[in-house]
């Protein structure tokens, strides 16, 4: 092995685990650890096993996440670091092989990368640390926490302390190193700050560890791909940011008078089902430049909308 087996753990934490298939920030489902149907790897074994592709609220289990998470690395995302940077230390090429996880393969065409290709270690940490930390603009505070981790580990192999290296690769051992999950303070303040800003939460209830279970379980109970569990997670930080990214978007693109029309109707509506903003921005979006793709890439959301007007009845297609 190249890499420094610490990365296996590293990466399944900071992307975690996601029994129940749901729609990433980006419109993809996603399942497992950040587990898409761009991966050739997870696409084909999902379809040895099912037959078909993924579908909305399919499940898999946390071994075979495991599994895949290792074979993933190994297959796919390992492969163009150490070909292209193959003198690099374990440390260097396991931090390499996160941020392409993450970000995608393209992130080889990146700065940071051609840095590493060329032997430059502290100036592809120094590029690393602040690349791929915003999405919509909008910065996030997890994803720079990973990437300062994921710098440190690459100039001076400092990794996390609650980072240890498996016994072995099986999946039981892989499991045992990790801790329980959940979301770092920083990604659940965010989390929070999302649910405030939609609605479910007053601003007096940011400390209230009850009253965030409870309005995180109201707005699981309105995305029934979520599980209804009151537990602020990645599936339901993401999907968070999907409101929060369809409500920018809506805002940004919509006509005065469409707003003013609409605003009456979403008035009436989210008092009753927390869904009100989300039929507002249902209606704006027809007056979006290129709203035929605003409204294909938030179809989830905005069929969710219209069944809560009692538009769209369950079982219809969008």
């Amino acid at each position: 092995m190249s890499y420094d087996p610490r990365l296996i753990p590293f990466t399944g934490q900071h992307e975690g685990f996601v029994r129940r298939a749901y729609r990433c920030p980006a419109g993809a489902l996603t399942i497992g650890y950040g587990f898409t149907w761009g991966s050739k790897v997870f696409r084909d074994w999902w379809t040895s096993r099912h037959g078909r592709a993924l579908q909305p609220s399919d499940t898999i289990e946390q071994a075979d996440a495991l599994y895949l998470l290792k074979l993933m690395i190994d297959a796919e995302y390992a492969q163009p670091v150490v070909k292209h940077a193959p003198s690099a230390t374990p440390h260097a090429k396991a931090a390499s092989i996160d941020m392409l996880f993450n970000c995608g393969l393209g992130a080889q065409k990146w700065t940071w990368f051609k840095a590493l290709v060329r032997g430059d270690v502290r100036d592809a940490a120094r590029h690393l640390k602040v690349t791929a930390t915003t999405a919509k603009g909008r910065r996030l505070p997890g994803l720079v926490r990973r990437r300062t981790e994921a710098a440190a580990i690459m100039e001076f192999d400092r990794w996390p302390a609650w980072v240890k290296a498996p016994r072995t690769f099986a999946s039981k051992e892989i499991k045992a190193v990790m801790p329980a999950w959940q979301l770092g303070a920083d990604d659940f303040a965010q989390g929070v700050s999302w649910l405030v800003k939609l609605g479910y939460l007053a601003d007096s209830g940011r400390s209230d560890r009850a009253l965030i279970s409870s309005a995180t379980r109201r707005f699981q109970q309105a995305h029934p791909q979520l599980d209804t569990d009151g537990v602020l997670g990645r599936a339901t930080l993401d999907q968070l940011q999907r409101v929060i990214d369809l409500k920018s978007k809506s805002a940004k693109g919509s006509a005065g008078t469409a707003a003013g029309a609409a605003t009456g109707v979403a008035d009436q509506t989210s008092a009753a089902t927390g869904y009100g903003d989300l039929i507002l921005y249902a209606s704006l979006t027809v007056f979006v430049v290129g709203g035929i793709w605003l409204i294909w890439k938030y179809r989830d959301e905005l069929a969710l909308a219209l069944r809560a007007t009692g538009t769209l009845r369950k079982g219809d297609r969008t």
